[in-house]
């Protein structure tokens, strides 16, 4: 048995000192040392860029606490090989992040996203995705107080969109990751809580992304947010409003799927006619209700609307002439009396519509003011019913002859307009796949 001597005893003495106070010292020092050197920002920055798969530059790295890390000047960058470089794709002043077991938090201030367009910021969505399941947190979550969001559709009208209050999660699941974020978009003061859920299912042969966007309460948003998809101002006016869910979805490289079911405030007929069918005359604020909405692709016609169920209804406003000529033409409206062009507009207190277009072209419409009117009814002046739906089914091809007036023997004449309307629309089978079949009346 070993004795305790006293110099022994000193010596153990000695060891504990050097164990419990030298070494933490010398350790302490070391890791100031190493990470205020000049190439440890660089370390970092090469650390995260693997990890992440993107390119990262920070200004610099501050550790607060244990477990906890703040990046100051963080920039992303992702490889472009079209473009021969990289683009930057993200930035924050700072982001402190803090891990908890397998969980990673997350908080950010001065963050801004960009993309050089809606399509390319799925795909970069997409790619970093791409390697969920791997890594070792479980759940990573994020908080920022504002966000940029900058969708770069052009200098003329740049896509940006401001969001405050964000929160978003992510579930680093390997056969279904999601990601699922809340935020509220501010307008001209007001502001609307919105969701965004994103999620990759691999079960399957290939994988199927599920894209969900939905407003949740307070004031509708500003149309502006469809700008990624087409000119708002053009089609609704500057001043229509939304409210509803739009889910995107798409099958490995495939074209996009949508279903929309919502509402479309204040869209402004004058706009909507004095741009796109600057043949006609109407004036008024539009509702309308969506109750389903399908664009998938269409056999023999490629990718375009589906289907489409709602209503349509305006307060007063104004109509030509002529466009009610057209719809009792090519639409079989019937009007509750003589149509002249003696008057070129015709004041009406009230216009309102349901509507049913079908896969092949169908269109079933019906009146739109319930209980108040006859069922049939759709346009009035005050107590006198001007206009009724019609008796049988029309269809797309008689749409577009009363929005584009041709003689009886032309087409509908060939426009922007009129190709995007017939081109996204579908079509009755006998022209179907007959490009160039001139569009005759019902």
């Amino acid at each position: 048995m070993l004795t305790l001597t006293r110099p022994r005893r000193q010596a153990l003495v000695t060891l504990a000192l050097f164990a419990f106070t030298v070494l933490p010292t010398v350790y302490v020092g070391f890791t100031a040392w190493r990470i205020n050197r000049p190439g440890h920002v660089r370390d970092v920055e090469v650390e995260i860029g693997r990890s992440i798969g993107l390119q990262v530059t920070l200004d610099s790295v501050r550790y607060p606490r244990p477990g906890e890390v703040v990046y100051v000047g963080m920039v992303l960058r992702q490889d472009e090989p079209r473009r021969g470089g990289l683009t930057e794709i993200a930035r924050a002043k700072s982001v402190r992040l803090r891990k908890i077991g397998r969980d990673l938090t997350l908080e950010t201030d001065g963050l801004s996203l960009r993309a050089a367009s809606p399509r390319q910021a799925m795909a970069q969505i997409g790619e970093l995705l791409g390697g969920a399941g791997q890594g070792e947190y479980r759940q990573i979550s994020l908080a920022a107080q504002s966000c940029t969001v900058d969708l770069g559709l052009g200098a003329s009208k740049p896509f940006v969109l401001e969001l405050h209050d964000v929160a978003a999660a992510f579930q680093n699941d390997a056969r279904v990751p999601t990601l699922a974020a809340s935020y509220r978009l501010l307008d001209n003061g007001s502001s609307t809580r919105c969701e965004v859920a994103l999620a990759r299912d691999r079960k399957g042969e290939g994988i199927e992304t599920t894209v969900t966007l939905k407003t949740m309460e307070s004031m509708p948003l500003p149309a502006r947010v469809f700008d990624a998809f087409f000119d708002s101002d053009a089609w609704l006016g500057a001043k229509a409003r939304v409210l509803g869910a739009l889910t995107l979805k798409q099958v490995g490289q495939g074209d996009w799927q949508a279903e929309f079911g919502g509402e479309l405030i204040d869209v402004d007929l004058k706009t909507l006619f004095d741009k796109r069918f600057p043949r006609h005359r109407m004036t008024g604020l539009a509702h309308l209700a969506i109750k389903d909405a399908r664009w998938a692709n269409r056999p023999g016609q490629g990718f375009g609307w589906v289907s489409a169920e709602g209503e349509f209804s305006t307060g007063a406003g104004t109509i030509g002439t002529e466009l009610l000529q057209a719809l009792s033409q090519e639409m079989r409206f019937k009007p509750s009396f003589k149509l002249t062009t003696k008057y070129p507009e015709l004041a009406f207190s009230s216009l309102g519509f349901s509507f049913n277009l079908g896969p092949n072209g169908d269109i079933q419409l019906g009146g739109g003011f319930r209980s108040q009117f006859a069922p049939d009814d759709i346009l009035v002046l005050n107590d006198r019913p001007l206009m009724k739906a019609p008796g049988g089914t029309a269809n797309v091809r008689g749409l577009l002859k009363t929005l584009f007036p041709a003689s009886a023997e032309a087409m509908a004449p060939v426009t922007a307009d009129s190709q995007l309307i017939s081109r996204y629309l579908p079509l009755p089978p006998d022209i179907a796949n007959r490009p160039g079949q001139r569009l005759g009346g019902n």
